[in-house]
């Protein structure tokens, strides 16, 4: 906390070290032979002599009755704290994170469930009210098998599937980007934090305000956590796309995307890079949701596309297409401007569009 968390200092105050800075210092402290914790002794500014950032990390070192005011108040509340290197830190995030993952994960209620795996399950905010929908049942059906879900408090689909799940006496792990302070003590939370069914956690100071950021890189910490994942809703930016993308890339857990009728242009396009289809028909109608996404996920088919194959584009450009307004459709130049491509390409792509439409009308 003293290096890499921001507490009451002034603006003009050095700066907490940054997460690639505090692994620098890890690094540096292993090589002069020496752990992090010998930065507390009395001949800290002796051993940090030869760094070239002494000043600022001894400047950092000297907020110890900050954080022991803080530690105090989130004491009070309930809130813990726990260190990478402390053996209740989940290993789950420490394997599939790496140097990504912050030293620092805060939280209330228990911590023994957070290395238990669980299904992971996300969707944009403003997601139509099928999606809502297929989100309550995930809850619901999970909460009835004893999975737990993992997800955000963001509002849209992340909020529909931790309230569903219980509201039907299930267990989660809520993940939050900001305001653990306010989460700790909303009704909302209450009961199932006191019951132990709720437990929140946060890689971030438990007073921290919202950024997109932050949120961005709490996605990891969903998946980093669970043992499967759901994308229930998504467009083809934003932070649920970009999640999806980065778990796809790591191959941190298998991961569904929902599929159907009205499947979104994001949704399509997930399919296309590799996420296994899931419907709301098949979470409703299977003797198990546990075994439906176990068996879907080792088949033989069920293939994640691995790092470095290249995704089929002329496929994900289809389905985008297909969702365009027809005065956008019919033009080359609006075409190349939605996607970002050449006007060429545009043309290209639009006259194979026109082929394989003529070829599958009835003669």
């Amino acid at each position: 906390m003293l290096l890499s968390s921001r507490l009451s200092d002034p603006p003009d105050a050095p700066k907490p070290l940054s997460l690639s800075e505090y692994h620098h210092l890890a690094r540096w402290m292993d090589v002069m032979g020496l752990t992090l914790a010998a930065l507390l002794r009395d001949d800290a500014e002796v051993l940090l002599k030869p760094h070239p950032d002494a000043d600022r990390i001894l400047h950092l070192l000297r907020r110890v009755e900050d954080v022991e005011s803080l530690l105090g108040h989130w004491e009070r509340l309930g809130i813990w704290v726990l260190g990478e290197h402390q053996p209740e830190f989940p290993g789950r995030l420490r394997q599939r994170l790496k140097t990504s993952c912050l030293p620092l994960l805060f939280g209330a209620g228990p911590r023994v469930s957070l290395d238990q795996g669980g299904l992971c399950v996300v969707g944009s905010r403003d997601s139509p009210e099928e999606s809502r929908r297929f989100a309550q049942a995930v809850g619901e059906r999970a909460a009835r098998e004893g999975c737990v879900v993992i997800s955000s408090d963001m509002r849209g689909i992340d909020r529909d599937v931790i309230s569903a799940t219980l509201a039907a006496g299930g267990r989660v792990i809520c993940v939050l980007s900001d305001s653990l302070e306010k989460a700790v003590t909303s009704k909302r939370f209450r009961e199932p934090l006191e019951s132990g069914r709720a437990p929140l956690v946060t890689p971030f100071t438990p007073d921290i305000r919202f950024a997109v950021a932050n949120a961005m890189r709490a996605n990891r910490y969903q998946y980093g956590l669970s043992d499967a994942a759901i994308v229930v809703e998504s467009r083809q930016s934003g932070g649920i796309w970009s999640g999806a993308d980065e778990n796809r890339k790591h191959r941190w857990v298998p991961a569904f995307v929902q599929t159907g009728a009205h499947m979104s242009s994001g949704n399509s396009a997930l399919q296309h890079l590799g996420l296994l289809p899931i419907s709301r028909q098949d979470i409703e109608q299977s003797a198990s949701l546990a075994r439906l996404i176990t068996e879907r996920a080792s088949a033989p088919s069920a293939t994640v596309r691995p790092p470095g194959e290249r995704p089929d584009l002329y496929a994900i450009f289809l389905s985008e297409l297909a969702q365009l307004d027809h005065a956008t459709a019919c033009s080359e130049e609006s075409v190349a401007r939605h996607f970002g491509i050449e006007v060429q390409q545009a043309r290209a792509w639009l006259t194979r569009a026109a082929r394989c439409a003529c070829a599958d009308k009835p003669r």
